[in-house]
């Protein structure tokens, strides 16, 4: 059965965090919905194991492998799980601050360099 599409109806794009429909895009210039506008997408990975360079187009967003070619959006994240990367850098830094507490600063030491020195001078 043929259903005619309707005025705007021909170009609606999904979140790719959450399949919503995309109103804005992020920094990486990706279309998303209101509640991902400061997501981060992970990097993708071709089927060949290269990684992708994210594009967009007249007709959306698409990524182009090096040896493959361009690719489409719906086979990449058919292949990759997609990540916000927002939410690992936001854990990774505050184990790393729980780290740095524990930790004390390293003693520094001055050095006095002269021009008689031929090892610093060239």
């Amino acid at each position: 059965m043929f259903i005619q599409k309707r005025y705007g109806e021909s170009k609606i794009e999904a979140c790719p965090f959450c399949g919503e429909q995309s109103i804005t895009t992020n920094s990486q210039d990706i279309p998303v919905c209101m509640k991902h506008k400061d997501s981060l997408m992970n990097e993708m990975k071709c089927i060949c194991g290269e990684y992708l360079e994210t594009l967009r187009g007249k007709w959306g967003l698409y990524f182009r492998c090096q040896r493959c070619g361009n690719v489409n959006k719906r086979k990449v994240f058919e292949i990759n799980k997609v990540i916000d990367m927002k939410d690992v850098v936001n854990e990774t830094a505050s184990s790393e601050r729980v780290t740095e507490k524990k930790s004390s600063p390293p003693e520094r030491k001055e050095i006095i360099i002269t021009s008689r020195d031929t090892e610093w001078c060239d």
